[in-house]
């Protein structure tokens, strides 16, 4: 299999947004990831959220080396509202989204074009991979030997709006990261990322996902994302509580669509409170006054939804055995062995 790099004018052009803020020590990287791209009809977005480390002056250079490379400073809004600008300034027919402490597999972009045509699809998806922080060269992770023969043995499967919808409530099959999927700009054509709100991506890309044609689902990893100590699902913070109104949205929203839908959201808004139930819990030992009554306070509002909604899930057959098995703990044990569970 030959990927040279494509000079065809006629190819579509494709946007990657990235929102950057703070990330000197990972930037250079990302921004390598995307010029080593064999698919060369590409603009790189690059928003810089107000940062105050050398981040700014990175993206200023690197938009020396091709006028393909682009430079917003702003002040510092937060993630959704730079991908918004991004989403603003693209002018490509496809979309995708890379965050700036992340990286792209070389053939990224033409493998998922590619997927795009050849299905007719409005959104590609691709595994997402994890690296460990300090990793110094994507290559060595992203062009395994043999990797050409095996995307030769690569299917996609592809999925109506309404079905992949359900999966992804379901968290099976695909996930509701913007990250590591290619989208045609129809999609958000009027939607954005809500501002001021953690969990952007669930709240947003199932209704992304719902408005899709057709999606297909590539089984290999080309998005490669870094896991380090610094990444928000990786420290306490009562900021994380947003998904339990992010997926009281979701609730709402697919409610009104379909019965379905209705039960999918519904097991998204069990794995949340599960999720919550279980962040507050480890962290109450070593919280102290407010902090730690209001933990307990949050810890008691999951519990009582998951008791809410712990039967109709269980005698659901699309939910993972993950949250299945989460039930059964809570009807045996109560809440105290999900505290003892936690706190291991």
């Amino acid at each position: 299999m030959s990927h040279s790099s494509r000079t065809d004018k006629r190819s579509p052009l494709v946007s990657i947004i990235v929102p950057v803020y703070n990330t000197e020590e990972y930037l250079r990287q990302c921004i390598e990831s995307v010029l080593a791209q064999t698919y060369s009809d590409w603009e790189l977005i690059l928003i810089d959220d107000g940062s105050r480390d050398a981040s700014g002056q990175i993206c200023d250079i690197a938009t020396r080396s091709t006028s393909r490379i682009k430079v917003v400073h702003t002040k510092n809004h937060g993630l959704s509202a730079a991908r918004n600008t991004g989403l603003d300034k693209a002018r490509g027919e496809y979309i995708t989204f890379l965050d700036s402490d992340d990286i792209l597999h070389p053939l990224f972009l033409e493998l998922m074009m590619n997927k795009i045509m050849r299905y007719k699809a409005e959104i590609v998806a691709c595994e997402i991979k994890k690296f460990a922080d300090g990793f110094d060269s994507y290559s060595s992770i992203a062009m395994r030997l043999g990797f050409d023969s095996y995307v030769e043995k690569m299917s996609c499967q592809c999925y109506a709006g309404s079905e992949i919808t359900r999966k992804a409530l379901y968290q099976r099959t695909i996930n509701c990261s913007a990250c590591g999927k290619l989208f045609s700009r129809r999609l958000w054509k009027e939607k954005r990322f809500r501002e001021g709100t953690m969990y952007e991506d669930l709240d947003i890309i199932p209704r992304i996902l719902l408005d899709s044609r057709l999606t297909a689902i590539y089984d290999i990893a080309l998005y490669f994302y870094c896991q380090h100590g610094e990444s928000f699902l990786h420290t306490f913070s009562f900021r994380r509580t947003d998904v339990l109104e992010v997926t009281r949205r979701l609730v709402v929203h697919m409610s009104a669509i379909s019965p379905s839908l209705r039960k999918g959201a519904l097991d998204r808004q069990m794995s949340a409170n599960f999720n919550i139930l279980g962040l507050m819990e480890a962290n109450i030992p070593r919280l102290e006054g407010e902090e730690r009554e209001k933990a307990s306070s949050i810890a008691d509002e999951c519990w009582g939804k998951i008791k809410e909604l712990r039967a109709g899930r269980l005698l659901d057959r699309r939910v993972r055995l993950k949250n299945k098995a989460g039930i059964i703990i809570s009807y045996i044990g109560g809440r105290w062995l999900l505290k003892l569970l936690y706190r291991r």
